[in-house]
């Protein structure tokens, strides 16, 4: 009863979130564009990274609280962590052996929509290996004349 209530209050804020960070990204021009197409293997959602300061992912009241947080509202599954590298590893509970995604609705997380999301926005961005997505370096004002 409460999460049929909660979660979709949880995806508008997260929609809005979403739109301060497309806003972000308007004005502040990310240095690289992305290229290429989802090719649906489903790779990307067998081993989600939350990413967190290494020194707040060892604090377990936090930790359990983003772990339950993505567990009940983003349906994904705890499978591990590397603390040091300051990332909670997840999978989706509704990725299908085929790659596809079981539950593509609205009510998916927004960082389904988003995927390949830059989490250190200043950083060369990555992808994992076999994605087809890519990231080209944009060109500067300067180097266009």
């Amino acid at each position: 009863m409460l999460k049929g209530f909660i979660i979709p209050i949880i995806r508008i804020l997260s929609w809005i979130d979403y739109g301060y960070r497309w806003l972000v990204h308007i004005l502040i021009p990310f240095a690289y564009k992305r290229s290429g197409s989802c090719n649906k293997c489903g790779e990307c959602c067998k081993q989600i990274l939350i990413a967190m300061e290494p020194k707040y992912i060892r604090i377990d009241w936090l930790r359990n609280f983003i772990i339950w947080w993505n567990e009940y509202f983003n349906d994904l599954i705890l499978i591990g962590s590397l603390l040091d590298d300051g990332y909670i590893v997840f999978t989706c509970k509704h990725v299908q052996p085929s790659g596809a995604c079981g539950n593509y609705t609205w009510s998916r997380p927004v960082f389904c929509y988003e995927y390949p999301r830059i989490f250190k926005y200043f950083e060369i961005p990555t992808t994992i290996p076999g994605c087809t997505y890519s990231y080209i370096p944009r060109k500067k004002k300067n180097e266009m004349l």
